[in-house]
């Protein structure tokens, strides 16, 4: 269960970001960090619906200190080797098949994540992130990535193949 107004909420401050900037206003891809990542908290957000169309359990970046040791909440950074996510809009950019399958790079399109692209930081999925909530425990760690299981990523991949210029907000 997802807390819907929460969600509602930071929906609204994206469409607006995506009307003002020429995005795609259909639907918006909504990551709340400050959420537990245990928990469903990778919304695929339908702008006419005003509701989540999916919600995902999504791992967070470990960081390059303690990559071994899963963090139940996300510490954040835009730094290069940092291995943590980064906060802020991203463009969902193109599809490709790499070492995880499907895979969709993220263009930073604000100061907070200007190094996606290079951090090679993208959308995908793996085997070892679940499917279902687990809460109290944390999901495995990403090196910056937000990371959904492969059933999540077929989802997402539908969805996303068939729009361009889709806005991935990132936030706390």
């Amino acid at each position: 269960m997802i807390d819907v107004a929460r969600f509602r909420r930071q929906a609204a401050h994206a469409v607006a970001y995506c009307r003002e900037n020429g995005y795609n206003d259909t639907i918006v891809l909504l990551w709340d960090l400050s959420l537990h990542s245990g928990r469903r908290r990778l919304v695929v957000w339908d702008v006419a619906q005003d509701c989540a169309m999916h919600a995902f359990v999504a791992s967070h970046g470990s960081g390059s200190r303690y990559s071994h040791i899963p963090s139940c909440y996300a510490a954040v950074s835009n730094e290069d080797g940092s291995h943590l996510s980064s906060l802020g809009y991203a463009l969902v950019a193109e599809r490709y098949e790499g070492r995880y399958g499907v895979a969709y790079r993220l263009d930073g399109l604000q100061e907070s994540n200007t190094e996606l692209r290079r951090r090679c930081v993208v959308l995908h999925g793996w085997r070892y992130t679940t499917s279902f909530p687990i809460w109290p425990l944390p999901t495995i760690g990403s090196w910056g990535c937000p990371v959904v299981s492969q059933q999540a990523m077929r989802v997402l991949d539908d969805i996303l193949r068939h729009r361009r210029n889709v806005v991935l907000y990132v936030y706390k």
